[in-house]
């Protein structure tokens, strides 16, 4: 259900204890009643005269709602009593937060200079609890109302009797894992579970946010719940076994039950705007949530929960894919320093997560018998791991002395590269996990890339200054002078099949195609617009793949430099690409935590169709706000807001994800025309 008739955001909302009402304070300068039921308002909008609303609570009687304003005023509203409300006065900055306590005999309002308790009978102001140093973002009372909390935006908990508004025990704080951003807005950051065991807290960062679930009698932490993107409030349903947040543009719901140390969650999508706010309805079966939009969703707690199949997969951003030479195996390793091994075919995973790594893992490589996983981290160390089983093959190859940025096995798997920003390149005996006698190999900068030659006898390596380093393998000297490429760094290397040419890209938006013989750039390829992440060569030496901060896949004629197809789908940077053995496929890795399988002969054959063929169009056609848009920008299809992230047509034949919502296109039924009411008649 979707309610309408504000005309600005709407920043909070809450249930009446029974659900048949939900209460809503917006910018607009208003309090709605809605009926659930009904989808329309039951009483005539209550108009604050302090400006907008920033945030409403139901009392358990149903018969009073309270409400804070912009202008600092604490509003509390009988709904028996018509468009009558008291005011409560003495903030001097915005109430962030409101809440009554279960007997309806206590409010608390929190504002940027203090906490305040009232009577919201007689208006009274009980006390004002100013010693917290920070804006005050948010107040809960415990389940029985004797204690309140408040927190301030330096997540400093503060506890109170309810009668006397006297500390009832020490402050406590939840210490931040990294900087603070004491300039975001109000984060409404506390809540009581409901058998008052447990205090959700939010905390925030520069580039996310974290709900802490706190034991409230020792103040050990239960959980830690990341979001990737910015977290408004946070809510618990009434059995305490699920926790709902406002997210970003979603509403994110996780299954605290049985263990919320490991909780998975599913998002909800619709909204056009930032959710400011979502709350259980009492008997759990809803979750109703306030939007920038200036719309109320409602929705289906229980099926949202059930209608999406949570699937393992990376909670974080992924920086390197490899494919197995038999097609079977997926390899993906990712910031959240785990590898993983997926089935190349269902997307499943064959093996548990392969832990061992402490910081983020840069880059994987599996050797040409599937026996062996390589995986170079950010913690300075390499990796040996065994396919089938998942099982560390020894421990930690040491060696390198900074972060190692990428792994390659050669081709016969005798041999390890590993390529570090220590400015050096090392072969290591995978079998033994032993470096061999060649020496290190040194280039002038930061190492980003390595790869061997299609017959072994070279070692190639691309730094951050933008030089290209050919080794021999079996002596360790240079085969030739260093490549220079003024496209800036280069992050990835590969070789065509027959050894002739390397082809690199990095911080450009440039590829460029390498002579190897004669040390000259002979090809470049054009058309990303932004930095190229990734290259990749088809072993049939007929296709050239490349990854892009711009969030698409390319591909492109090798022998030509001519630009074949543009994969759209990925949501953040492509961080990675590989083919299949049979150049039949490309995979690829992105920082929007996904991994997807590309049928190359349908990608080329669908650009190629596009200009003629509608579906050929739509199939191929990349997401420009809300709508698939054609090769001439023309408008094709809306794509609802919550299907926009799991759009996967014939392009893509694999989706490895949280969650997958396949959508098809077909031209059963189609008709297509500059005309739409002949093809309608049609």
């Amino acid at each position: 259900m979707r309610l309408n008739g504000n005309s600005g955001p709407v920043h909070s909302v809450s249930y009446s204890s029974d659900g048949r009402l939900l209460v809503s304070g917006s910018a607009d300068g208003t309090v709605r009643i809605w009926d659930t039921q009904a989808g329309e308002e039951a009483l005539p909008p209550m108009r604050s005269g302090d400006g907008p609303v920033l945030s409403v609570e139901f009392a358990q009687n149903s018969r009073q709602v309270a409400f804070g304003t912009q202008a600092g005023v604490v509003c509390v509203w009988n709904i028996a009593q018509g468009q009558n409300h008291r005011r409560l006065c003495g903030h001097s900055g915005p109430v962030y937060s409101v809440a009554l306590s279960p007997d309806s005999t206590r409010l608390a309002s929190a504002s940027e200079d203090s906490a305040r308790l009232w009577n919201p009978q007689t208006g009274e102001q009980l006390a004002v609890l100013s010693d917290q140093q920070e804006s005050v973002d948010g107040v809960a009372f415990t389940p029985d109302g004797n204690i309140f909390i408040s927190s301030s935006r330096n997540r400093t908990m503060r506890f109170w009797h309810s009668a006397t508004g006297q500390v009832a025990r020490d402050a406590l704080r939840v210490n931040p894992p990294y900087s603070w951003s004491p300039s975001e807005t109000a984060a409404h950051g506390v809540r009581f579970s409901p058998d008052g065991k447990a205090i959700a807290v939010i905390t925030a960062h520069d580039d996310w946010d974290n709900v802490h679930l706190m034991h409230y009698e020792d103040w050990e932490e239960i959980a830690r719940l990341s979001g990737i993107s910015k977290i408004r409030s946070a809510r618990f349903s009434s059995d305490g076994r699920s926790l709902v947040a406002a997210h970003g543009r979603d509403v994110r719901i996780w299954t605290l039950h049985p263990d919320a140390a490991d909780a998975p969650y599913v998002n909800l999508s619709g909204h056009a705007g930032k959710v400011n706010w979502a709350t259980y309805s009492p008997d759990d079966r809803y979750v109703a949530s306030a939007s920038d939009d200036g719309t109320i969703r409602i929705w289906n707690a229980v099926s949202g929960q059930s209608a999406v199949q949570l699937l393992p997969v990376h909670t974080s951003k992924l920086n390197s894919v490899a494919v197995s030479w038999d097609g079977g195996f997926i390899l993906s390793g990712s910031d959240d320093m785990s590898v993983r091994v997926w089935n190349a075919c269902t997307g499943e995973e064959t093996v548990p997560p392969l832990l061992g790594h402490t910081d983020w893992v840069n880059s994987v490589a599996i050797s040409p018998n599937r026996r062996l996983i390589a995986s170079a981290s950010r913690d300075k160390s390499v990796r040996l791991w065994d396919v089938h089983s998942g099982a560390a093959v020894g421990g930690s190859i040491g060696g390198h002395t900074e972060v190692v940025s990428a792994v390659a096995f050669s081709k016969d798997g005798c041999w390890l590269a590993s390529a570090s920003e220590d400015c050096t390149v090392r072969l290591w005996n995978p079998v033994m996990g032993k470096q061999l006698a060649v020496r290190p190999l040194h280039c002038e900068e930061k190492v980003l890339a390595v790869v061997f030659s299609p017959d072994d006898k070279l070692v190639a390596a691309g730094d951050y200054s933008g030089r290209i380093y050919l080794w021999r393998t079996d002596t360790g000297q240079h085969a030739l002078e260093p490549l220079q490429t003024d496209r800036g760094n280069v992050q990835s290397l590969a070789f065509s099949p027959d050894g002739t040419r390397i082809v690199s890209g990095g911080s450009g938006q440039v590829a460029c195609i390498w002579d190897v013989s004669t040390v000259q750039a002979i090809r470049e390829l054009q058309g990303h617009a932004a930095s190229i992440c990734s290259v990749a060569w088809s072993v049939d030496g007929r296709l050239i793949g490349t990854g892009s901060a711009d969030k698409t896949v390319r591909l492109w004629d090798a022998l030509t430099g001519a630009p074949l197809a543009t994969l759209y789908g990925h949501a953040k940077r492509v961080t990675s690409v590989a083919f299949t053995f049979d150049s039949q496929y490309i995979v690829s890795a992105s920082e929007d935590c996904t991994i997807r399988k590309w049928d190359v002969p349908v990608a080329s054959r669908l650009a190629s169709e596009t200009g003629n063929n509608p579906v050929a169009a739509l199939m191929s056609a990349p997401l420009k706000d809300g709508w698939l848009v054609g090769p001439s920008s023309e408008l094709l299809l809306w794509v609802p807001a919550e299907y926009r992230g799991y759009l996967q047509t014939d392009l893509c034949t694999l989706l490895i994800a949280r969650s997958r919502v396949v959508i098809t296109a077909g031209d059963s039924g189609l008709h297509a025309g500059a005309d739409w009411t002949s093809c309608w008649r049609g």
